[in-house]
């Protein structure tokens, strides 16, 4: 049986592609750059603009592992601003997701916010 050419070409043009920033320089160490934590109703003081809206999970994927959990959830937030070299995220929420019937999670905690950068 031969793979279909009107499949197959479109799969092989778009592997290249990619949504994570590039650029001439070394690749963001995203593990070090840390953005500070605001909670919802929590502002900076100092001035500020939006760069991107951010998200974390965290998912139990097996019954007998470590329930998903909002330290996780955060820390894969932080990953995400750091890919916009945010210097903090504002309006942060946490949610506990209920798995539905068809959900590969067991467990679920899902944290959004807004990336931001200091303006002088």
């Amino acid at each position: 049986m031969r793979f279909p050419l009107f499949i197959a070409l479109p799969l092989l043009t778009l592997t290249g592609c990619s949504i994570l920033p590039s650029g001439s320089g070394s690749p963001i160490n995203w593990s070090s750059h840390s953005a500070d934590i605001y909670r919802q109703g929590n502002l900076p003081s100092s001035n500020y603009k939006v760069v991107s809206v951010v998200n974390g999970e965290s998912c139990q994927r097996e019954y007998k592992a470590a329930p998903a959990s909002e330290s996780d959830a955060l820390k894969a937030l932080r990953a995400d601003a750091a890919r916009f070299e945010a210097d903090a995220v504002i309006e942060t929420q946490c949610f506990n997701l209920k798995p539905d019937a068809d959900s590969i999670c067991y467990s679920e905690v899902s944290c959004v916010g807004r990336a931001i950068q200091w303006v002088d």
